[in-house]
C-alpha cells in the first residue's frame, strides 16, 4: 500500500485513534456524569431481574462494569448500579442479585433519572445492610477525574497529531509517482 508510505498519513491514523479513545470514554462516563447533574428519587421495591453485562463482568473496568436489575416487575425501568468488584463483595454479604430468594428482599433505592426509563443507582440498601451514597460517589467521582485525565491527554495527542500531518508534506517524487506521472 503505497498510500500509507508517507508520515502525513500516519498522523492522521494516529490523531483518528486518539479521537476514537476520547468518544469510547465519554460514552461509558456520560450517564454518571448526568446522574450527578440530577435529583435522586427513591424508589421501594423488591428485585424483579438483575444481570451483569458479559463482556466487562467482573472485570473491575470503571463504568463498564455494571448491574443492570429492575424491581416490582416493572420491565419499563432499569436501574444501572456502577461498583467495584470490592462493593459488590460487601454488597454480597448482605444482598446478592444471583440469590434465589433476592426477589423477597425489600430494597430501598436513591437513584437519579438520566434517560426516560434508566436511573443510576446513589445508594442501596436493605435492613440487613446497604451501599451509601458517599462509597458510590467516591468510586464514580475518582474514576471520572481519571477518564478526565485520558480524555485530555488524547485530546492533546490528536491535535499535535492533527497538527503534524498538516505540516507534514507529501515528497513531490512519491506524489508524482504514486499519481502516474513523470517527474519533471
Amino acid at each position: 500500500m503505497a498510500f500509507f508510505h508517507t508520515r502525513k498519513y500516519v498522523y492522521f491514523n494516529a490523531a483518528l485513534l486518539f479521537l476514537l479513545v476520547i468518544v469510547w470514554c465519554v460514552s461509558s462516563t456520560h450517564l454518571v456524569v448526568r446522574s450527578f447533574r440530577e435529583e435522586p428519587h427513591l424508589f421501594y421495591g423488591t428485585l424483579s431481574h438483575a444481570s451483569i453485562p458479559s463482556l466487562f463482568g467482573g472485570t473491575d473496568i470503571p463504568f463498564l462494569d455494571k448491574t443492570y436489575f429492575q424491581i416490582n416487575g416493572d420491565k419499563d425501568v432499569t436501574f444501572v448500579l456502577y461498583a467495584t468488584g470490592e462493593m459488590n463483595e460487601i454488597l454480597s454479604e448482605w444482598y446478592d442479585f444471583a440469590d434465589v430468594d433476592a426477589a423477597s428482599i425489600p430494597l430501598e433505592i436513591w437513584a437519579s433519572r438520566v434517560k426516560d426509563n434508566l436511573f443510576v443507582v446513589q445508594s442501596i440498601s436493605t435492613s440487613e445492610g446497604g451501599l451509601e451514597w458517599e462509597e458510590l460517589a467516591d468510586y464514580m467521582v475518582g474514576n471520572l477525574l481519571v477518564v478526565a485525565g485520558i480524555v485530555l491527554f488524547s485530546f492533546i495527542g490528536m491535535v499535535v497529531f492533527v497538527i503534524l500531518g498538516i505540516k507534514t508534506k507529501v515528497p513531490r517524487r512519491r506524489l508524482v509517482r504514486h499519481m502516474g506521472g513523470n517527474p519533471a
